[in-house]
């Protein structure tokens, strides 16, 4: 009986867990150290079309 409690609770918590990596909905933020005084280039990103996935219900 108590092994199989510690199974089931061992599988929930992987499970959590794994659906804890989903993220966030939107882009990255660097950093405030990360940015450089004085550079005058500047990289456009070329914004890639949004691909639908099963949990993004959860994100909105």
């Amino acid at each position: 009986m108590l092994l199989r409690t510690a199974k089931a609770i061992i599988i929930l918590a992987g499970l959590a867990l794994s659906l804890t990596a989903c993220g966030a909905k939107g882009p990255l933020e660097a950093p405030p150290e990360a940015k450089i005084e004085g550079d005058t280039s500047v990289v456009v990103e070329e914004k890639k079309p949004h691909r639908g996935f099963i949990l993004d219900g959860l994100l909105n």
